[in-house]
């Protein structure tokens, strides 16, 4: 099965959980984007997203819909947080903006960095990186003042690890992390915390 359709597969069973379970959030899922708007957006960043980012963004461009544009910056919703870590799926502007800005930030950001989530009040989140040299580009995770750690081995490897948590197959665990993290809905609002049998 291509990577296309494992994301394809795994976005609808993650979907469906959320209007199920957490229907704020679906709520807060944007529809996909067009393929002009990706050939726009990567124009604008000088650079070619991953067949599998594209292949996600023709599905949903980002949890974000209820986000608040005030002024230049976007006060995040709180139901556009719903992936593990409570991170915010980024629609492609908000993929282009912070590119752009990682990329100027003098933190030795790679162009081949292509940033998809990040957690809604700080500077740590998921990218894919592109020049990675494998058939797939691997999910890692990035943090304020530290190097870059392997996550995830593709997108489509994220997307079905949180499928099968929500749906009850086990807690998430990110390569190289001890503890894993399972959902929990309360008020409306889905976030994660560590797992019962985590050791």
């Amino acid at each position: 099965m291509s990577q296309e359709v494992r994301i394809q597969h795994a976005w609808t069973r993650i979907t469906k959980w959320l209007q199920e379970n957490a229907p704020r959030h679906a709520e807060a899922i944007n529809p996909g984007v067009d393929q002009s708007m990706i050939d726009a957006a990567e124009e604008e960043m000088a650079t070619t997203l991953p067949p599998e980012l594209q292949a996600w963004l023709l599905l949903n461009n980002g949890s974000t819909a209820k986000d608040v544009l005030e002024g230049c910056l976007y006060q995040p919703h709180p139901d556009s947080v719903f992936l593990p870590g409570d991170n915010v799926f980024l629609d492609l502007g908000q993929v282009v903006d912070e590119y752009r800005d990682l990329l100027a930030g003098g933190a030795d950001w790679q162009p081949e960095w292509i940033p998809f989530a990040q957690q809604s009040d700080a500077p740590y989140g998921y990218f894919l990186d592109s020049g990675a040299g494998s058939a797939q580009a691997p999910v890692m995770y990035f943090a304020e003042a530290a190097l870059p750690k392997l996550a995830f081995p593709s997108l489509a490897d994220f997307l079905e690890a949180t499928a099968d948590t929500l749906e009850g197959r086990g807690g998430i665990r990110a390569l190289g992390n001890r503890v894993p993290y399972e959902p929990a809905v309360g008020e409306g609002f889905l976030r994660w915390k560590r797992a019962e049998t985590a050791p």
